[in-house]
C-alpha cells in the first residue's frame, strides 16, 4: 500500500514498482469500468508479459495496461465510504466492504495471473481502513519536501488557491485557518497548510501501523537512485529481485523537480511558505537533505 500527501511522487513510485513481474494493481481500465462485471478487463494486464509486445507498447500509450489511483473504484467498492473528506477508522470499513475489497483484490489477482497486490492511495492515510481489510499490508510512505508539494500545486490546473474550491479535507484546524487569513489568502499558504495538516494525519496514523509494516521513502532519495530504492522495497516486502524488472525500470526517468520551488516562487510566497510549514519541514528532515 503506497501512501503520500499528494503532489508528491507517488504516481511515479507506483508505476514503477508495478513493473515488478510478480505484481497485480488496479489498471487504467478496470478504474475507469469500476463494476465487478469488467474485472475482467485486468487480464489486458498479461500483454506487459508477452515477449517483444510486451516492452514495445510505448508506456503512456492509452492502450497499455497500468496501475492507477483508481479512486471510482475505491468509491464503488466502499459504497462511498472511502472517499468521504475526512480520517477513517478501522470500523468504517464494515463487514460487506471488508468483502468487496478483498474479492475485487482477488479477482485482479487471477486475471493478472500474479501472486501480490500493489495499491495506492493518496491524501488521508486510510491505514487503519486497510489494515482490517488487509491485516498484512505492508505500507510505502513516499514522503516529499513540502515546498515542492506546494509549488506543485500552484501550478496543476484543478488548484485555484481558495478555500472553497481546494479544500476537501474537512474542517481546517482553527490556526491553520488563522494564519491563512492572517496571509491575505495567499494561495501559496494553503497549498502549504495542505501539505502539513495530510502529514500531521500520516504521522498520527502511522504511529498505530506496526513497524514491520511500514517503511518510508524519501523521494529526493528516490529521484537520485531509483535503482537503490527498489532494491530496498523489495528487500522490504520479500519481492524476488528480477532482471527482467531491472531491465524494465532502467528504461523509466524520475525527474527530480525538488527544488523547482527556487524558481517558480517569489521571495514573497518562498517566506510566507517557510513561514507556514518551517517547522514541519525541520522536523522530517527537509532542511537538512
Amino acid at each position: 500500500m503506497i501512501l503520500g500527501t499528494g503532489r508528491g511522487g507517488t504516481t511515479i513510485f507506483l508505476e514503477m514498482l508495478g513493473e515488478h513481474p510478480d505484481l497485480a494493481w488496479f489498471s487504467n481500465f478496470t478504474h475507469y469500468a469500476k463494476k465487478e462485471a469488467f474485472y475482467p478487463l485486468a487480464a489486458l494486464s498479461r500483454i506487459r508479459d508477452c515477449p517483444v509486445l510486451g516492452d514495445a507498447l510505448p508506456y503512456h500509450s492509452r492502450f497499455r495496461p497500468k496501475p492507477r489511483e483508481a479512486n471510482d473504484l475505491y468509491c464503488t467498492l466502499s459504497r462511498g465510504v472511502f472517499n468521504q473528506p475526512r480520517p477513517l477508522e478501522a470500523m468504517d470499513a464494515d463487514e460487506n466492504q471488508v468483502r468487496y475489497w478483498r474479492k475485487a483484490v482477488k479477482a485482479h489477482l487471477r486475471w493478472h495471473g500474479k501472486p501480490r497486490f500493489l495499491n495506492k492511495h493518496t491524501g488521508f492515510p486510510r491505514t487503519d481502513y486497510f489494515g482490517r481489510i488487509f491485516p498484512d499490508a505492508k505500507f510505502i510512505h513516499v514522503a516529499r519536501d513540502g515546498r515542492a508539494v506546494a509549488n506543485s500545486y500552484m501550478n496543476v490546473p484543478f488548484w485555484d488557491g481558495t478555500v472553497e474550491g481546494c479544500w476537501h479535507w474537512g474542517p481546517m484546524e482553527p490556526a491553520y485557518k488563522d494564519e491563512f487569513e492572517s496571509s491575505g489568502r495567499e494561495p501559496i499558504v494553503l497549498a502549504g497548510i495542505l501539505w502539513k495538516t495530510l502529514i500531521k494525519h500520516i504521522d498520527t496514523a502511522l504511529v498505530r501501523v506496526p513497524k514491520d509494516q511500514q517503511i518510508e521513502v524519501n523521494y529526493a532519495q528516490f529521484s537520485a537512485d531509483p535503482e537503490g530504492v527498489m532494491k530496498m522495497i523489495l528487500d522490504y516486502t520479500g519481492l524476488p529481485h528480477r532482471s527482467k524488472f531491472q531491465k524494465r525500470i532502467r528504461k523509466m526517468k524520475v525527474h527530480n523537480a525538488d527544488v523547482k520551488w527556487k524558481e517558480d516562487l517569489s521571495m514573497k510566497q518562498e517566506k510566507l511558505l517557510m513561514k507556514t510549514i518551517g517547522n514541519e519541514l525541520e522536523q522530517h528532515g527537509f532542511l537538512t537533505q
